[in-house]
């Protein structure tokens, strides 16, 4: 047996050794590699010195400033907003949920930009503003019932009826959004430009629901919904530019906010009989939001590149997880409670001018 090891450790050594400059072979290779890519670069190197040379536009003798403005179609979509169930047969359930769904509704965002003569960075503040509201009713009829969704149960069961003959649904949304960004546009090929920023974001949302119910051998009700966030946070994203020429190219953003604030409820029922409900509640809580937009723009440089226009067309969405917040109260006991704990999102066109001077 020691006969047989002495022949097989030094082999042993030997492939060691081999493998050992084989590794180090490689990595010396690999360095070499990244020292000829670095190189390149350095060779490749705008006259500004720069690796990556700043692609954002600058005008001939300009201030460095430049305005926009979005003309805004969107569509809010929000969990949570059944007011009623149109029952299509008078006992038992076979039937089909009501909702309040948010119509197309205009709005808009406008900015101002700064070019800092530092690196080819940029500075931007942006603000939205963005208003929906929307009213729906539903009827019962001889062969059919309308079913509350909204009325507390924990208080009303065995007091108040839990049918009516009509039912109304309505709800208002406004939403503010305030962005400061700091970023630099740079190529990264002849036809594509990156533009990484960061940030900070404010947000106020202010939703509104409401519900009636009329009962003609009951108690009419009446109650409101009210969800409120306001907070900052923090804000990071990339803006991508994919030219095709003439002034022509496509453009695909995208940014996420953290928004740390504070949420407020205030709900409250009444009927012509007593009052059901009112409850209020607030929390602090950190909401993440995602955006997304792509599309299409123009850009031009006129009056011997002393000023220039762009303009764009896209499709942008927004999504605010876990804004919907409002109390379920169930039957069998006091203070019991479920939350639908449902997103906020606008999806839509959004139509920008920018004048760069």
């Amino acid at each position: 047996m020691e006969h047989k090891l002495n022949k097989i450790l030094p082999a042993l050594a030997i492939t060691f050794a081999s493998l050992t400059s084989v590794v180090c072979a490689v990595d010396d290779m690999q360095m070499r590699n990244l020292e000829n890519r670095v190189n390149a670069l350095e060779q490749r190197r705008g006259a500004n010195g720069m690796i990556n040379p700043p692609a954002r536009p600058v005008v001939r003798d300009g201030t460095d400033l430049w305005i926009q403005a979005e003309l805004l179609y969107l569509n809010a979509t929000e969990d949570g907003l059944a007011y009623a169930i149109k029952n299509h047969q008078t006992e038992g359930l076979n039937g089909t949920v009501k909702n309040v769904q948010y119509d197309w509704s205009p709005g808009f965002r406008v900015g101002i930009g700064y070019n800092l003569p530092h690196d080819g960075w940029d500075m931007l503040v942006n603000w939205t503003w963005f208003r929906s509201h929307e009213k729906k009713a539903t009827h019962a009829h001889t062969d059919s019932a309308v079913w509350q969704t909204q009325t507390n149960q924990a208080n009303s069961e065995g007091a108040l009826a839990l049918s009516a003959d009509k039912a109304k649904g309505r709800a208002s949304l406004h939403l503010n959004i305030l962005d400061g960004e700091l970023g630099r546009e740079f190529f990264v090929s002849k036809w594509l430009t990156l533009r990484p920023f960061m940030g900070v974001r404010g947000l106020w949302i202010n939703r509104n629901f409401g519900f009636d119910y009329d009962v003609s051998n009951g108690a009419d009700i009446d109650g409101h919904n009210h969800n409120r966030f306001r907070g900052a946070g923090l804000l990071g994203g990339l803006n991508t530019q994919w030219g095709l020429g003439s002034g022509w190219s496509f453009y695909g953003n995208i940014s996420l906010a953290l928004v740390y604030g504070v949420q407020r409820l205030h709900e409250h029922q009444d009927s012509n009989v007593a009052r059901i409900e009112h409850v209020k509640d607030h929390w602090t809580i950190v909401r993440p939001m995602l955006d997304l937009g792509a599309g299409v723009r123009w850009d031009h440089l006129f009056d011997n590149d002393a000023y220039r226009i762009r303009f764009q067309l896209g499709w942008e969405q927004h999504n605010v997880f876990g804004f919907e917040q409002d109390l379920n109260f169930m039957a069998g006991g006091q203070g019991k409670y479920a939350v639908n704990g449902g997103d906020l999102s606008l999806s839509g066109v959004a139509f920008q001018a920018r004048f760069d001077f």
